[in-house]
């Protein structure tokens, strides 16, 4: 096959020997794409910076079919999200939705409003108000795309619609909803002791989730969670993230410890 040309973004690289580095990039057109840059760590390379994770450009590259690795013909920048790298907290939840990407998406699956998705959010990361609310709307949007959407509305067991319920256990009269990471999403009164380890959040929390799913991220800066949203939401996606990964993401775990701490 000849060469290819398709719009790209660096969600991973990995160093090899001293001046060569293997590249993950998520493009629109063939999904992952993993190839290996030669030399690309000399300061005499023509690529040298460009390289750089999460950097958004034109990707040209051999492709040869059942091959692990891809064989990199260049790599011509449009945008290096300059706004994230001069930010800690910003780029290092930009290396999460990379590192979250790379983690679910398949190589040679193409999906290009997952593309779009991951490039809109770096331009909006640059300067939205509340980064960790608009990370959220990265994860229900990417899980919906990536056939992992949780079920917020109907009972993930029976189907049935999901209403609040009192909290059992408890002396004060407080309503919430059950939500199973193991059945896929929420769960009605009859159908709760099917899973023993599903937790509660708040009607608001739910409601919130639903809304930020339809959400244009344009519009983010309108919307206000409180601490109790942001602490429920992040349970259920991470949670969810995590079941369908099978994995712990590095990148999350550094958020949690430094910036979440």
């Amino acid at each position: 096959m000849p060469a290819q040309k398709t719009q790209a973004i660096v969600i991973r690289a990995f160093t090899l020997q001293e001046s060569h580095k293997i590249i993950t990039f998520y493009t629109p057109d063939f999904g992952k794409v993993k190839v290996m840059a030669y030399g690309v760590k000399s300061p005499k390379s023509k690529l040298s910076g460009s390289l750089e994770l999460l950097n958004h450009g034109m990707l040209l590259f051999n492709y040869r079919e059942n091959k692990d690795l891809q064989s990199l013909t260049g790599f011509d920048l449009i945008e290096g999200f300059d706004g994230i790298r001069t930010d800690f907290a910003r780029i290092t939840y930009g290396c999460y939705l990379a590192e979250l990407v790379d983690a679910i998406a398949s190589e040679g699956d193409a999906n290009p409003e997952v593309f779009e998705l991951l490039r809109n959010t770096y331009y909006f990361l640059a300067d939205t108000a509340d980064v960790p609310l608009l990370v959220r709307v990265f994860e229900i949007k990417f899980l919906d795309l990536a056939g992992y959407a949780p079920q917020l509305s109907q009972c993930a067991n029976c189907g049935s619609i999901v209403a609040p319920s009192p909290l059992q256990n408890s002396q004060n009269p407080v309503l919430v909803m059950l939500f199973s990471v193991r059945l896929g999403g929420l769960l009605c009164g009859m159908c709760q002791h099917r899973d023993a380890s599903a937790f509660s959040i708040a009607p608001g929390s739910c409601e919130l989730l639903k809304n930020l799913r339809k959400s244009e991220l344009g519009k983010l800066n309108r919307i206000r969670a409180s601490e109790r949203n942001h602490r429920e939401l992040k349970l259920i996606l991470g949670s969810f993230i995590q079941y369908h990964t099978e994995r712990s993401l590095k990148s999350l775990k550094f958020i949690e410890s430094v910036l979440e701490a």
